[in-house]
């Protein structure tokens, strides 16, 4: 498989929710950190950070902005008062709610061109592939 291939599928799942994103009133990064938060509650800026791939920097700032918009909020770590541990609050459930379930279906849909044990195939094939390239990005230390 050329780099192309995975790239133009990743454009497409990118073009068919980026209008649906803005609609919930989130950047991609603020989509992406919700995503996570709704998976992981009570996780601090640094896992985000760490598990996304991004910048703290970004995540301190896209951070700020959803809690403005009353999505999510940090509380202080009761046993280490220099962590702050995040949570969505029911706006930004709910708005998440809305975006993984458009998201789930696109991927459910474009997946019916493939056979149930192509499906579970393909799955386990993306997270053998993930775990490769996170170890090479690990032995290459990031650059």
């Amino acid at each position: 498989m050329e780099y192309q291939t995975l790239n133009l599928l990743f454009r497409c799942g990118k073009a068919f929710s980026h209008e649906k994103i803005r609609m919930q009133e989130f950047s991609d990064t603020e989509c992406m950190i919700c995503s996570y938060i709704y998976s992981h509650e009570n996780c601090s800026q640094d896992d985000v950070s760490v598990a996304l791939k991004t910048d703290k920097t970004t995540v301190g700032k896209a951070l700020a902005s959803l809690e403005k918009k009353s999505c999510v909020v940090r509380t202080q770590d009761k046993t280490d008062k220099r962590i702050k541990r995040l949570t969505l609050t029911d706006r930004g459930r709910e708005k998440i709610s809305v975006l993984l379930h458009l998201h789930n279906n696109w991927l459910a849909e474009i997946l019916t061109c493939l056979s149930e044990t192509e499906q579970k195939q393909f799955e386990d094939y993306c997270e053998r592939l993930l775990a490769a390239a996170e170890k090479l990005t690990q032995s290459d230390g990031g650059n």
